[in-house]
C-alpha cells in the first residue's frame, strides 16, 4: 500500500472511530445551542459559547484527531461554518468535517498538514465501491479550472495557508458540506483572499474557493438527499466557529 493510501486509510479510520456505531463519545454536560443549532462535544472536547464575540469555542482537542463537536442537522442538505483554528499544537494538523446519514459518514473534507504545507482531501463513501471525484477551483464565484475522475489515491489539493502553521491569525476559512440533486456529496472551503491552489495533477491555479465533488453514475450510485448530523473533529490547539448555518 502506498504512503498516500495509508494516510487516507488512517484518516478514514479516525472518522469512522469517532462517528460511526455504536455512536459518538460525548463529554458530560456538553450540549449547547449556538446560532440556533444544537452542538454536542465529542470525546474530550469542551464547548463554550462566547456571547460577547458571538462565537463557539471548542477546546480540549487531543492528538488523536477524534475530539470535536457534532451538530444536529435533522435532514439538512447544506452546512456552512466560518472556522478559525490554532495549528500550533505540537502535532501535524488534522481537521475533518463530515456528514452523517442513517448513522454512517457519507462524506468528509479533511484538511491536514504535510510537512510545511496544507492539503485538502475528500473521503466519499456512498456512491460506489470505487468512488471518484473532481477538484474545482473558483475565484470570486468564477470557475478557474478543474480536474475530474480522481481516485482516492490521487492525493490532496495544496491550499495557500502555509503561513497559518506558524501565525494562527491567518488560520480562518469557511467550510461547507452539501448534498446535491443527484445524490452526490460536495465539500468546499472558501478563503478570505485568493492564492495559489495546486491540484493533484500538479496544475496550480489562483483562487479563493476549492470544491471537491463526488462523481456518481446513475446506474450504480446510492443517493443521499440529506444528512442527520455534521461533525468537526481535529487536533488543533484551539478551534472556534464564528458563524454557522444549516438548511
Amino acid at each position: 500500500m502506498s504512503k498516500q493510501l495509508r494516510i487516507q486509510a488512517a484518516m478514514a479510520a479516525i472518522v469512522a472511530t469517532a462517528m460511526l456505531s455504536p455512536g459518538l463519545t460525548h463529554a458530560q454536560s456538553s450540549t449547547v445551542v449556538f446560532q440556533g443549532l444544537e452542538h454536542t462535544a465529542v470525546g474530550a472536547a469542551v464547548l463554550h459559547v462566547d456571547t460577547s464575540r458571538n462565537a463557539l469555542d471548542v477546546s480540549g482537542l487531543g492528538p488523536s484527531g477524534a475530539d470535536g463537536v457534532v451538530v444536529k442537522a435533522a435532514g439538512a442538505t447544506s452546512w456552512t461554518a466560518r472556522v478559525r483554528f490554532d495549528a500550533l499544537s505540537g502535532v501535524p494538523l488534522r481537521l475533518a468535517w463530515s456528514a452523517l446519514a442513517d448513522g454512517r459518514a457519507i462524506g468528509s473534507g479533511v484538511l491536514r498538514q504535510v510537512g510545511d504545507r496544507l492539503e485538502m482531501t475528500p473521503i466519499f463513501t456512498g456512491a460506489t465501491t470505487r468512488p471518484t471525484h473532481s477538484v474545482q477551483v473558483y475565484n470570486n464565484g468564477k470557475l478557474v479550472g478543474a480536474s475530474g475522475g480522481l481516485q482516492p489515491s490521487s492525493g490532496g489539493a495544496v491550499v495557500p495557508w502555509a503561513l497559518c502553521l506558524t501565525v494562527p491569525e491567518f488560520c480562518e476559512f469557511t467550510a461547507e458540506f452539501h448534498t446535491l440533486g443527484d445524490g452526490a456529496c460536495m465539500v468546499k472551503i472558501v478563503t478570505p483572499a485568493a492564492g495559489p491552489i495546486r491540484l493533484p495533477n500538479g496544475l496550480t491555479l489562483i483562487g479563493n474557493e476549492l470544491r471537491l465533488v463526488e462523481e456518481v453514475r446513475p446506474a450504480s450510485h446510492y443517493p443521499y438527499l440529506g444528512f442527520d448530523a455534521m461533525t468537526v473533529l481535529g487536533d488543533a490547539r484551539s478551534l472556534t466557529i464564528l458563524a454557522e448555518s444549516m438548511r
